[in-house]
């Protein structure tokens, strides 16, 4: 079955490649904001790996009053050495400026507020870009990464949405869009379960 068939409708795809992830997102953000006539731009990272009806859930979620950014959910390890990583859900809420702490357990079939999101498999609204261009300047680089003190930084992801908490544009993820990660072996929800026990 098509997107089509399901009564989504693409107006059209934007592929950005290179090497530094940040400036990937804004040039894709600037694009579609400057060049591409539709409502929503929907991100979703080369080894994010979904089905239609995975998309379906975030679009049918997304509302531009209500849930004008969206994520789905994919999963992520901090640790990079060991035959089997932990991995969390990449949806966050902030403790302090240095600091997030994951949606662990994972709550399940569920619209929930959170702060931060990968970027990884997002759905946002025009308008959020809108009131993030009046708040910060059309030229603000909307990703940039923060250095903090020793080997603290914010990433790009979590520089994107602090902005919009500040602008008070809300983000809601829906946890029954769940993706597979694709690393040496695919982190999704089977292998999430395996390690559903375990604490970062």
């Amino acid at each position: 079955m098509t997107a089509h068939q399901k009564n989504i409708f693409l107006n059209s795809c934007i592929r950005v490649k290179g090497n530094q992830i940040a400036r990937q997102r804004q040039t894709l953000v600037d694009y579609w904001y400057d060049s591409v006539d539709s409502d929503w731009l929907f991100f979703i990272d080369s080894d994010i790996n979904i089905n239609l009806e995975i998309f379906k859930k975030i679009c049918d979620t997304a509302d531009r009053k209500k849930y004008p950014i969206v994520s789905g959910v994919y999963f992520i390890s901090k640790e990079s050495k060991g035959s089997l990583p932990i991995i969390m859900p990449c949806i966050f809420d902030d403790i302090d400026q240095n600091k997030i702490m994951y949606h662990h357990p994972l709550p399940e079939n569920k619209v929930i507020k959170v702060d931060c999101a990968g970027m990884g498999l997002v759905i946002i609204h025009r308008d959020v870009i809108t009131k993030l261009r009046k708040k910060y300047g059309k030229n603000n680089f909307l990703f940039a990464e923060t250095a903090l003190s020793g080997d603290d930084f914010v990433g790009e992801d979590i520089a994107f949405f602090r902005k919009c908490k500040e602008a008070k544009i809300p983000v809601y993820a829906n946890t029954a869009a769940v993706a597979k990660h694709m690393k040496k072996v695919a982190w999704d929800l089977d292998y999430y379960n395996l390690t559903l026990n375990h604490t970062i």
